[in-house]
């Protein structure tokens, strides 16, 4: 494993959908980062993290990396092909690696009984491809948390700058998912009160086409009273509910296990 402070390389360089805007304002000060993590952990209230491996494959800054570990006391592997987010990431004590999930390190195989893809899926062409390399290094068995923007009817120019594929529906996850081998444990959508700001989203960023003002306008809170605010209306989401949000997150397990 790595050692404090140290990126290690294990793959070559290869490009990424993802703008690096977006890395700089997604602080874990950000009400959409701490809402995130609040649904984690009370779709997770059964797991038991301190027992288990863990690593988040997409972990960019490391924001949930340290989020995990403060709340739960636990080492989290990152791995990101991003390397200017990696390099800045604020969870120095973690593992972080430069890494390509395709290249199948055999060090990496079945190595994990946690692997958190959050944000992730949605910014991949080829779906089936791409779930069959991360669950390469899941334990028969283990766990896959996933988190992703849902409802194509909320898609914008936001998501394209992002690099978004789509937006998925719990029907379409699990449609890939369970055709990759996975099953169905946990499930919820979130961000049912943040519909309305995202459809305003959507049509304040109809005539914008200045990417890098695209995801700062499309992200970023409108200052501190703005951000709590946004944090207070995401506490009166209904959890956990299968009607409808703004992003969806589901836990998976690999078929095989006991």
């Amino acid at each position: 494993m790595g050692s404090m402070n140290e990126l290690i390389y294990l793959s070559k360089p290869a490009s990424v959908h993802m703008e690096d805007e977006w890395f700089e304002i997604a602080t874990a000060d950000h009400f959409w980062m701490q809402r995130r993590f609040e649904v984690l952990c009370r779709l997770g209230r059964q797991m038991d993290f301190p027992s288990r491996k863990t690593a988040e494959i997409g972990c960019g800054r490391g924001v949930l990396q340290q989020q995990l570990e403060n709340e739960f006391g636990i080492e989290v592997a990152g791995f990101d092909l991003n390397e200017k987010a990696l390099r800045s990431s604020v969870a120095q004590n973690h593992p972080r690696y430069y890494y390509n999930i395709f290249d199948r390190d055999p060090q990496f195989a079945a190595a994990y009984d946690t692997l958190v893809l959050f944000d992730v899926l949605e910014h991949i062409e080829q779906e089936q491809p791409f779930l069959e390399a991360v669950l390469y290094h899941l334990r028969p068995g283990g766990y896959l948390l996933i988190n992703v923007p849902a409802l194509m009817s909320l898609y914008s120019r936001y998501d394209k700058v992002l690099g978004h594929q789509r937006r998925y529906t719990l029907k379409t996850l699990d449609a890939a998912c369970l055709k990759a081998g996975l099953k169905r444990a946990e499930a919820t959508y979130w961000g049912m009160p943040f519909i309305p700001v995202l459809l305003l989203r959507k049509f304040l960023l109809t005539w914008q086409n200045d990417p890098k003002k695209i995801a700062q306008r499309g992200y970023k809170p409108p200052g501190r009273w703005g951000n709590r605010l946004l944090s207070l209306l995401g506490k009166l989401d209904p959890l956990p509910q299968t009607i409808t949000g703004t992003s969806l997150m589901v836990f998976y397990r690999k078929v095989g296990g006991p």
